[in-house]
């Protein structure tokens, strides 16, 4: 640990209004993760898994989220509008957004969700003996 300071915006989403849409982000399932194990565990794969550091920090925003510069932002710009492109803590629709997001890096790298449980994500790999797996 560094002690870096980290300053972090926070949206009032306890005042914007109720959505009809669902706005969170899926779990995998304990479930899940146990028949991948013993499926790696009996096909004798590796296993990979990943943390995203600020997951939601990572993704654009939907929504028009925007402030009026003070002068932190430097003398210039004070009393200027800025639009803010990424997700802010508290933001009603940030674990929709950070999905959607997430989804579009995974297909990107020929990755699908699992038809039962889209929080699983897999590709199809081949074995040194050229049978395929995933």
């Amino acid at each position: 640990m560094d002690f870096t300071r980290k300053a972090r915006w926070v949206l009032d989403g306890h005042r914007t209004p109720t959505t009809n849409i669902s706005t969170y982000a899926g779990v995998v399932l304990r479930e899940s993760v146990h028949i991948a194990f013993t499926y790696a565990a009996l096909n004798k794969l590796n296993v990979r898994a990943a943390d995203i550091q600020n997951a939601y920090l990572q993704a654009p925003s939907l929504r028009k989220d925007y402030i009026i510069c003070d002068p932190e932002f430097g003398l210039e710009n004070v009393g200027k509008v800025a639009l803010i492109h990424r997700e802010l803590y508290g933001g009603k629709t940030a674990g929709r957004d950070f999905r959607n997001y997430l989804q579009s890096c995974m297909e990107h790298l020929d990755f699908k969700p699992c038809p039962v449980d889209p929080d699983v994500w897999m590709r199809p790999a081949k074995h040194s003996d050229g049978s395929e797996h995933y």
